[in-house]
C-alpha cells in the first residue's frame, strides 16, 4: 500500500472508530485495530488522535469550500435566490453524504475536552463567515434589507444545524429538495427588500392566496 493511500485508509478507519463508538470514548488502539496497522505507523502520519481528528475536519471543511459557490451578482435578484438555493442544497447534500462525521459534530458533546471543542468552533467559524460574505453581497445588491450580517448568519447556520440534527438521531424528514426549498422560503421572507419579496413572489399576503 503506498504512503498516502495508507494514510487515507487510517483516516476512514479513524472516522468509523468515531462514529460507533464517538471521539471522546475512542483510543488510538482502536483506530489502529480498525485500520490493521502498528501503533508507530499511526504516529508516522499522525501525532495524535487530536491531529487526526483535526486533518478529518479540514478535509471536510475543504470540500465544504469547493461545493459552496460564490454568489454572481450579475444573475439578478432571482438568480442570487437560486444560487443561494443551489448552495444550501450543496452543504445538505455533502452532510448526508459524510454521516459519520455528521454524528460525530452533531452528537459529541462540548465542555469535555478544550481542543476538540476548539476545532468544532473554527470549524463553524469558518461556515459563518462564508454565509456573512453572502450577506453581505445580497445588500450590496439591494436585494437582502438592512440586518446584522453576523447575527443574519448565525440563524441560517443554526436552522440548517437543527435539520441535520434532527437526520443525525434519525428523525424522518422530507425529501433533500423539500427541505431546501423549505430553509430558504423560511429565511428569504425575513431577509429580502419588501419590493424584491413582492416582486419574486415571497411575500407573505401573496403566500397565504
Amino acid at each position: 500500500m503506498k504512503k498516502e493511500q495508507r494514510r487515507a485508509h487510517i483516516l476512514e478507519s479513524a472516522l468509523e472508530v468515531f462514529a460507533t463508538k464517538g471521539y471522546h470514548a475512542a483510543t488510538v488502539s482502536d483506530i489502529i485495530n480498525k485500520a490493521g496497522v502498528a501503533r508507530g505507523t499511526f504516529y508516522l502520519y499522525f501525532g495524535s488522535k487530536r491531529a487526526l481528528f483535526d486533518q478529518l475536519l479540514d478535509d471536510l471543511f475543504e470540500l465544504l469550500h469547493n461545493s459552496v459557490k460564490r454568489i454572481d451578482p450579475g444573475r439578478g435578484a432571482a438568480g442570487v435566490l437560486a444560487q443561494m438555493e443551489a448552495n444550501i442544497d450543496a452543504v445538505l447534500q455533502l452532510m448526508l453524504d459524510n454521516r459519520a462525521m455528521l454524528r460525530i459534530l452533531m452528537s459529541e458533546a462540548v465542555g469535555l475536552d478544550p481542543g476538540f471543542d476548539k476545532k468544532v468552533y473554527e470549524f463553524y467559524d469558518r461556515l459563518l463567515e462564508l454565509t456573512s460574505r453572502s450577506l453581505v453581497l445580497g445588500r450590496q445588491m439591494k436585494v437582502v434589507r438592512p440586518v446584522d450580517t453576523r447575527v443574519v448568519a448565525v440563524c441560517i447556520i443554526g436552522s440548517v444545524k437543527e435539520v441535520l440534527y434532527q437526520i443525525a438521531i434519525g428523525r424522518k424528514l422530507p425529501r433533500r429538495d423539500v427541505l431546501v426549498r423549505e430553509i430558504l422560503e423560511y429565511g428569504v421572507r425575513g431577509l429580502l427588500e419588501p419590493e424584491v419579496a413582492r416582486r419574486l413572489g415571497y411575500h407573505r399576503s401573496d403566500r397565504t392566496k
